[in-house]
């Protein structure tokens, strides 16, 4: 009895594990929302006058109240440029089942139309097997893409075609809905090129929401809840492709108003997404977070 009750145990936790590969792959890499601990690194550019901020913010995700992943995003921001860095690894039993490193960094230019790539890199590991994607970008068009493994011919044209309308990375377009001047920053869409896929980020507003000492997370006071939804446009298979706009994944975010001393105004900082996949919820909180070196603001807490 005691055999059997652990490898239902040990079925279930893979179930889970797989579950939540499937939830941060296809939206936090996919939406960098998708999404580990975040940890934002934004480097001041030479010259820069203003002060720049250092931002950390570090997301646990849960399925069935398992903690499974940790997404890292680290970073400095200045005035007008960024480079942000950001590392997921499965954490607890889902890292027993789960061979699964990814690793992202971007840096660009803030300008009076938000956030541009630079500069792109996504390497994944997975099953022993390596990635590795770099893509150049001149303001909201790629330049050149560097990918091994490489793709096939036709994937390759679909992906040109559909990156060729404009797009930012993964991580860009996360920081353009930080730096972009907006009471709701939710009302907007992105075209998101990270290499290997192109996808399309379209966000709604639900409600104005506010944090309190019971809910999870470091963060404390107001947010806006945003509804985003995932879909994709070039470079899966077809089979998934098919699946994706058949049922495409959506889930809850929530935005935090933060003040930046190098903006001189509030930039919008990612707390909370919640979701669901194959049926099963997941939920990601910000356990960590910090602005040079102090909680987000004075009600909130540096650590859980």
């Amino acid at each position: 009895m005691q055999e059997a009750g652990h490898t239902a145990t040990t079925d279930k936790t893979r179930g889970t594990a797989r579950t939540m590969k499937t939830a941060i792959m296809n939206t936090i890499a996919a939406a960098a929302v998708a999404t580990s601990a975040f940890t934002m690194a934004f480097t001041i550019s030479p010259g820069s006058a203003a002060a720049a901020d250092k931002l950390k913010v570090q997301y646990d995700l849960y399925t069935r109240g398992v903690r499974a992943f940790a997404l890292n995003y680290s970073a400095d921001i200045a005035q007008n440029s960024f480079n942000a860095r950001a590392k997921l690894r499965p954490k607890g039993l889902a890292s027993l089942f789960i061979d699964l490193k990814m690793d992202m960094t971007s840096s660009g230019a803030l300008t009076k139309k938000g956030a541009r790539s630079d500069n792109f890199t996504m390497k994944v590991k997975e099953k022993g097997k390596n990635a590795r994607y770099e893509v150049n970008f001149d303001g909201l068009q790629p330049v050149s893409t560097k990918r091994k493994p490489a793709v096939k011919r036709d994937t390759e044209a679909k992906i040109n075609e559909a990156s060729a309308a404009g797009a930012r990375d993964t991580l860009a377009s996360i920081m353009d809905i930080a730096v972009t001047p907006a009471e709701n920053p939710c009302d907007s869409s992105y075209r998101v090129y990270n290499g290997k896929e192109v996808f399309k980020l379209d966000l709604q507003k639900i409600k104005d929401d506010r944090f309190g000492k019971k809910d999870g997370g470091v963060y404390r006071g107001p947010a806006i809840v945003c509804r985003m939804t995932y879909s994709t446009l070039a470079g899966l298979s077809a089979k998934t492709e098919r699946k994706y706009r058949k049922n495409p994944p959506v889930f809850r975010v929530w935005f935090a108003p933060v003040r930046s001393t190098a903006l001189g105004r509030d930039m919008n900082v990612l707390v909370a997404v919640t979701g669901k996949i194959k049926g099963k919820d997941f939920v990601a909180y910000a356990n960590k977070a910090t602005l040079s070196g102090r909680p987000l603001n004075s009600k909130s807490l540096a650590k859980r």
